[in-house]
């Protein structure tokens, strides 16, 4: 990694003495941005290239190779890569496209190359990739267009990786137009080996790197991510993040709830999230909450303090802070009284602390409003509002700028209209500027988000599991073929884990099910009994309530009828209020647990939240209490608070499941798992599990 980031000497092989050309771009930027390592060009057919003497090929050049960039075409690349091992080559970058993602025969070619590397022993970035700058030492290895106007760069404490070439280098073009400095930019393409999350490994290991930033389009080690993430959650190190579209897991169609529930893209979601990565949608939002973030602050609460020339501007900051998680409460009246005694008579010290139109007249007045905000015990962070002003902009920027060198709160501006130059000034002064209150609220946010993130559990395994009598079940299935299991077998495999099943018999014919009835007493619920029907309420194969003989007998006929020769469960009637819970196999992140809102309509409330597996017991009471619907939960409208530690319990233990026999089972639902008034429990009353076709796939 460090021949790839930071090389003391690069070969471009194909070199071109053309230094307009893709093959002779790498050479002219190494050459214009003042790369102080040696340069090796290698180009069997000129003795110079771009003023530097040639080589023949890699065996020629004298010295060691750290980093050599293929600027070949596309089928010759394997032989290169070849080469490059049998050279001593620490690291390679494959420029060239034409492999997997142009269809069936690049695929073919790009396992021609994973093969050479293996056997050569090199790591390489890309192939279909525009290779890496590295800004603060002149590295630029790439033919990336983004350089070809000859602007400074700045530097800074931000590094980022991005799967997609173009977009990337649009992102970091819009950086440096911004006045927000990047050290490193790296391209993995189509990450034949090297992947994002392995160099966001190395980067969290750089000198100067002090946040991160990721475009993603597909995730390839999910498990590795996640890994990355933890460490840089220990580090207190964020990492921002772009994913478009759904993770390269693809859609498994599957007849359980679980896996429609939460498609890929929520499971990469949840995951991330809960490791302390901060997604965000666009350009804009990454590089508005890398402003923030490369201040180093961090704040203690959610408590906003604004300051604003305009009332307006001050509400717009108030509901979108709002709306972002933020609080901005009204002083109470002795802080009001300290901050009346710095406004105009006719502005307000509530909080938006509105100085008014006043403010361009007597910029003065800003510095003691600041002091003020700064010592108000119950400010976490400070926004001040500014627009136009262009006449007194350098009165207020020193302001902001003294003021937001004596304290550690996070302090931010918002500067509307005008020529510019102050936005620009004030990010050169490394204070975070925004045009857009709006933009400023959800930076903001990212970063109070990111500053109260929840430790990370490592958690312990749950007693009373019986994991040989669960694999019973499993390979009992198997021997006979099955991979879909039915509600009564299916309930021993997460009975064998300890979670809670209404009492239930499987019975063969309708005059045993009201011997069943008998037994277990009504009211009881009559159910057909099969491993082909994933949905049975779907096809009328449920009866509920069923309070007497007669009544077991009459739906037994008719549930017989409805599917010959299968059987039936008679189970005992339990209430409560419905919550489905679950686990799946995503292919990117391994096993995953998944909760939500349940019942019949749990597609129609899209309501769930997901984990890695396993999680610990304060994990899964965070999973239910962040449900959008988790309010009927709570003691509502003269309802009893519902029992939401043995819910969590039931999710601790399903998560153990996952992480255990999660080779072997793709998919498994309860729903509804019915949960009682707190102190009365959590009872599965339906269960579904899908075993995977191939063990371990």
């Amino acid at each position: 990694m460090r021949s790839l980031l930071q090389p003391r000497s690069i070969a471009v092989l194909g070199a071109s003495d053309n230094p307009r050309k893709l093959s002779g771009r790498p050479l002219n930027y190494l050459k214009r941005f003042g790369y102080q390592g040696n340069i090796y060009p290698i180009n069997a057919h000129r003795s110079t290239v771009q003023g530097l003497p040639a080589y023949a090929s890699l065996d020629d050049v004298p010295d060691e190779l750290d980093l050599v960039m293929i600027m070949l075409p596309a089928g010759q690349v394997p032989d290169a890569v070849r080469a490059c091992g049998v050279r001593g080559v620490g690291a390679v970058i494959v420029a060239a496209s034409g492999f997997a993602e142009t269809g069936d025969v690049g695929a073919s070619l790009q396992a021609q190359l994973r093969a050479a590397i293996d056997e050569a022993g090199v790591r390489v970035l890309g192939p279909n990739c525009l290779g890496l700058m590295n800004v603060a030492t002149g590295a630029f290895p790439t033919f990336t267009t983004a350089l070809d106007e000859d602007v400074p760069l700045e530097t800074g404490p931000l590094a980022f990786v991005s799967q997609s070439g173009a977009f990337g280098s649009f992102i970091f073009s819009a950086a440096q137009a911004a006045g927000i400095g990047i050290s490193h930019y790296v391209n993995t393409g189509n990450e034949v080996d090297l992947t994002v999350a392995e160099l966001l490994d190395a980067l969290l290991e750089t000198d100067g790197v002090e946040v991160l930033l990721a475009y993603l389009e597909g995730v390839h080690e999910g498990d590795r991510l996640l890994e990355v993430a933890r460490r840089a959650h220990g580090l207190d190190t964020p990492i921002v993040m772009v994913k478009v579209g759904t993770s390269d897991s693809g859609a498994r169609a599957a007849h359980s709830h679980t896996a429609s529930l939460v498609g890929e893209d929520a499971v990469f979601d949840a995951l991330v999230r809960r490791h302390g990565i901060v997604r965000v949608d666009g350009i804009e939002t990454m590089l508005d909450a890398a402003q923030v973030f490369t201040t180093g602050r961090r704040v203690r609460g959610r408590n906003l303090t604004v300051l604003t020339l305009s009332g307006g501007a001050g509400v717009l900051m108030a509901d979108a802070a709002t709306a972002h998680g933020l609080v901005v409460d009204t002083w109470d009246a002795d802080w009001q009284e300290r901050m009346g005694t710095v406004l105009p008579a006719y502005g307000s010290p509530r909080n938006p602390v509105d100085f008014t139109g006043t403010l361009v007249a007597e910029p003065g007045l800003l510095r003691p409003g600041l002091q003020v905000a700064i010592d108000h015990p119950g400010t976490d962070m400070i926004a001040v509002l500014l627009g136009n002003a262009d006449a007194c902009a350098d009165e207020l920027v020193s302001a902001i700028d003294e003021m937001q060198r004596v304290t550690e709160k996070p302090v931010v501006t918002v500067w509307t209209g005008g020529s510019g130059r102050p936005r620009a000034r004030l990010r050169e002064l490394g204070i975070p500027c925004f045009s857009d209150p709006g933009r400023a609220a959800a930076a903001l946010a990212a970063l109070t988000d990111f500053s109260l993130r929840a430790p990370l559990p490592r958690p312990t395994r749950p007693p009373g599991i019986d994991d040989p009598a669960a694999r019973a079940v499993i390979a009992q299935a198997r021997q006979t073929g099955l991979t879909q299991l039915d509600e009564h077998t299916s309930s021993r495999l997460i009975s064998a884990y300890g979670i809670p099943c209404a009492p239930s018999l499987a019975v063969p014919d309708v005059e045993s099910a009201v011997a069943a009835f008998d037994e277990l007493g009504g009211p009881v619920a009559l159910k057909l009994l099969s491993d082909r029907v994933a949905h049975k309420s779907d096809i009328g194969g449920v009866h509920l309530g069923l309070e007497t003989a007669d009544d077991v007998r009459a739906a037994a006929t008719e549930l017989t009828g409805l599917v010959p020769g299968t059987r039936l469960l008679v189970q005992r009637m339990e209430r409560g209020t419905e919550l489905i819970v679950g686990l799946k196999h995503d292919a990117a992140f391994g096993p995953v647990v998944v909760a939500g809102l349940g019942g019949m309509l749990v597609e129609v409330l899209d309501d769930s939240t997901a984990a890695k597996a396993p999680v610990d017991i304060e994990t899964a009471r965070g999973m239910l209490q962040g449900l959008r619907g988790s309010r009927v939960l709570d003691a509502v409208r003269g309802r009893s608070a519902k029992d939401v530690d043995a819910a969590s319990e039931v999710l601790v233990r399903l998560s153990w499941m996952a992480a255990d026999l999660g080779s072997d089972i793709a998919e498994l639902d309860v729903n509804p798992l019915l949960l009682g008034a707190v102190g009365e429990g959590a009872v599965a009353v339906d269960c579904l599990a899908l075993l995977r076709e191939t063990p371990g796939e």
